[in-house]
């Protein structure tokens, strides 16, 4: 039996994908901005950076790492998406058919609607009935026969003779054939001492069979006729800015002063026997104080919705675990003292929705707070 290609050589399928990814990761990367803007907004740097990308690019990979220039350092804090779109339209016309009972333009009106819709291709609209267009023809025929018949009277006649009637007569065009004679006496005369029948009235009755063919029902067409429109999705266009922050001027490390009397070490050494003994109980209060307290803008007041602990190696603040109780979009943030010096200098990232803003922590000395606005607007 074969052996697969990824059982036989996982090393060499992952390092395929691998290198495919990056691949993709670096193309996007290297996608120059559209427009770069310096702004200096009530004394703050910020440089805005404009992509357009197609659909399906990820825009987490136009992100930069922190750079300098011209003696700030820059550092990454809002992207802002918005879609890019096209549309087209076109007349189309499309035929409808109905079965009706009778060819009458008031009865085939009622079996088609006034307008239909129109959805193929990704165009949309609605089609409206062109009555102008409007045929109906017979959907089959059968045969249908039926009599014609006539009644013809014939006044006067001396005898009660057939011969003496006509054998046709014609009705609607049609010849007929005699089919019956009946007679009445109309005169009479004295013969002897009798009456005897002198004159006679005729009445002749004349019948055919006729045969015509009949439409067994009938199909009527009809043309509906509109314009239609196309919508679709284009691009994106992303907006990236970032925050700058003045580089300081280094200064030269102060001498450190030389002991000017025993007592100095003596304290000095009190202080590391204090520091070892409580190094137990201090390692874990940091431990229990590595997070975040996270505060939310509720009736003019920020309020404590929750807490979140932090990867030091991969600091994110992911807000949308507290949906449910956001009702603002102007955030505060505490961190803890342990956090606080390890993240000194580092950036973390806030994230809410579609919103990725990322701040760096400027201090190092107690609990750090910093407020957000996340640019998203609630309606409760």
């Amino acid at each position: 039996m074969k052996k697969s290609i990824f059982a036989a050589k996982p090393l060499a399928v992952v390092t395929v994908v691998v290198v495919m990814l990056c691949m993709a990761t670096t193309a996007l990367a290297a996608v120059a901005p559209a427009d770069v803007e310096h702004k200096n907004i009530n004394g703050t740097e910020y440089i805005i950076k404009t992509y357009t990308l197609p659909p399906e690019s990820d825009p987490a990979a136009l992100i930069e790492d922190d750079f300098e220039l011209d003696g700030f350092s820059f550092t990454h804090q809002t992207t802002v998406r918005e879609e890019t779109s096209s549309s087209d339209a076109k007349t189309v016309s499309e035929t409808q058919t109905a079965e009706t009972e009778g060819k009458q333009l008031e009865d085939v009106l009622k079996k088609f609607p006034s307008t239909i819709a129109y959805d193929m291709d990704g165009y949309r609209g609605a089609l409206i009935l062109d009555t102008g267009s409007i045929s109906t023809e017979a959907a089959g025929y059968t045969t249908s026969t039926r009599t014609i018949s006539t009644t013809q009277t014939y006044p006067a006649l001396m005898y009660q003779d057939p011969s003496m009637i006509p054998q046709t007569a014609i009705k609607d065009g049609v010849t007929l054939s005699l089919a019956d004679v009946s007679w009445t006496v109309t005169g009479t005369s004295l013969a002897g001492d009798s009456l005897v029948p002198t004159e006679f009235t005729a009445t002749a009755t004349y019948t055919k069979k006729v045969s015509s063919q009949v439409a067994t029902g009938y199909i009527s067409t009809a043309s509906y006729t509109g314009e239609v429109s196309r919508f679709e999705v284009t691009g994106f266009v992303y907006t990236l800015t970032y925050v700058g922050t003045a580089i300081p001027t280094p200064t030269p490390d102060p001498l450190p002063e030389q002991d000017t009397a025993p007592w100095g070490r003596i304290i000095a050494g009190i202080a590391l026997l204090l520091a070892i003994g409580g190094g137990v109980a201090v390692f874990l209060y940091i431990r229990s104080q590595q997070g975040v307290a996270v505060y939310n803008l509720i009736e003019d007041d920020y309020l404590c919705i929750g807490r979140q602990r932090l990867d030091l190696k991969q600091p994110v603040i992911d807000l949308n675990e507290f949906e449910d109780v956001v009702q603002s979009q102007f955030f505060s943030f505490v961190l803890d003292r342990p956090v606080t010096r390890k993240l000194f200098g580092r950036n973390l990232t806030v994230t809410l929705g579609d919103i990725t803003m990322t701040h760096r922590v400027k201090d190092m000395d107690g609990k750090y707070r910093f407020n957000l606005e996340m640019g998203v607007d609630f309606e409760k």
